[in-house]
């Protein structure tokens, strides 16, 4: 069985490849560049999902970092993702190890995370995902950079014995998060 290692990004590199990714704040919209809208899903023989890099979902405001930050842990909760961690002194909000049964914000797992396919459909949606939510505001010219990595596993209710599965994320949550900073930051929002 093929396993794949995930390499974590220090907060120093995390912010730089954010930086470069994004010189510069929009005026009167958010712009997002949701790398994880579209991932690359790659299943190995025994089915287990993985994929080969991880990038966060990144979004410009026309904000100063400490409002987006802000705006950043009022929209956890308003999504119903309870931050673990709030740190203004990095600009982290983070929410760990938060277990979610057969739907999310309304719609079914499998919507929001791809785990594979298994005799049943959807793993997504036969078992317990697992989901780590990690989000990051650095300062962007006059505006601020929003990064939110979201890593996920599920462990299904077939009843057999294994380890958790690797899931990624549909860029779906990334986007409601972008939504919500929007709205609290009083930006027009644009869906991409």
């Amino acid at each position: 069985m093929r396993k794949s290692t995930r390499v974590v990004p220090s907060p120093a590199a995390f912010a730089l490849a954010v930086l470069a990714t994004f010189s510069g704040a929009c005026a009167t919209t958010a712009t997002s560049r949701a790398t994880g809208t579209n991932p690359e899903v790659l299943v190995d023989a025994n089915g287990d999902v993985y994929r080969t890099t991880d990038t966060p979902t990144a979004t410009s405001f026309a904000a100063s970092p400490d409002s987006t930050f802000k705006a950043a842990v009022a929209a956890y909760t308003a999504l119903g993702v309870e931050p673990t961690t709030v740190d203004p002194s990095r600009r982290l909000v983070a929410r760990q190890q938060m277990l979610l049964r057969s739907r999310f914000q309304g719609e079914a797992l499998s919507t929001v995370f791809d785990c594979g396919v298994g005799q049943l459909g959807p793993r997504a949606d036969q078992g317990r995902v697992v989901a780590d939510f990690t989000t990051r505001i650095v300062a962007s010219g006059s505006g601020s950079v929003m990064s939110t990595m979201i890593q996920a596993s599920v462990t299904t209710n077939d009843g057999a014995s294994h380890d958790p599965i690797r899931c990624v994320s549909r860029g779906e949550i990334e986007e409601q998060l972008r939504r919500e900073v929007s709205i609290r930051l009083g930006i027009r929002y644009e869906k991409p």
